[in-house]
């Protein structure tokens, strides 16, 4: 979402409660910016920065970006359920790991909403547009290849959202903030992966496990 109002753009990446967000930052958006997406069943959600600056140009570039950022192993979970009819299957929860482009997902990194140019990465599963090169961990090289946003953690969703909403002046209730919307409900993540699946999971997010210091908290029964 993006507001030239309030000089903001919001990207919301699948399954880390930007809908609910969304909410609060649509009354500052002009209509432009709310039926803009590259992604029509989904409303202006999920569009990324290489979206915005090719739609918009690259004055927005001053603008305030923000994101949320969750666990990504919770995430790709959370992702198959609702995606599922928000059931548990574990032959589509492995497409979703493996090969969520094929079915019209997103990958699960959070980098790729982010990235500064497209790009066509070949591997083993296929050919994966906008997916970003490989990174080394140095935060100025990062920076090169990434718009770098401040992040409301998922973990913490109402005290980061709160710091963002009060420098942007945005209204809200405090109580509001703590409301959740389409969520699914399961047992903890770790329980639903086999280790295959989990070293999947780390090799396409390892960017975001180096910054974000996210691991597997294995709570699986050895």
């Amino acid at each position: 979402m993006i507001s030239h109002e309030k000089k903001f753009i919001f990207i919301h990446m699948p399954r880390t409660g930007g809908t609910h967000l969304s909410e609060f930052l649509r009354p500052y958006c002009d209509e432009e910016s709310l039926i803009f997406s590259p992604y029509q069943s989904c409303g202006n959600l999920h569009a990324t920065m290489i979206d915005y600056v090719n739609h918009y140009g690259e004055r927005i570039l001053d603008y305030t970006l923000f994101t949320i950022i969750r666990n990504p192993w919770e995430r790709a979970l959370s992702h198959a359920i609702f995606h599922n009819n928000k059931t548990f299957d574990k032959e589509y929860f492995k497409k979703v790991i493996y090969e969520p482009y094929r079915h019209h997902l997103w990958p699960h990194s959070h980098f790729h909403f982010l990235v500064r140019e497209p790009a066509m990465v070949e591997g083993e599963r296929g050919i994966c547009p906008g997916y970003p090169p490989a990174i080394p961990p140095i935060m100025k090289q990062v920076r090169e290849y990434f718009y770098w946003p401040e992040f409301i953690r998922f973990e913490n969703y109402a005290a980061d959202t709160t710091k963002i909403f009060d420098k942007l002046g945005i209204k809200y209730e405090p109580q509001q903030l703590k409301k959740r919307v389409n969520t699914t409900k399961h047992k903890h993540y770790s329980h639903y992966y086999e280790d295959d699946e989990i070293t999947a999971i780390a090799d396409v997010c390892g960017l975001d496990l180096q910054l974000f210091e996210y691991t597997f908290k294995d709570k699986r029964k050895k």
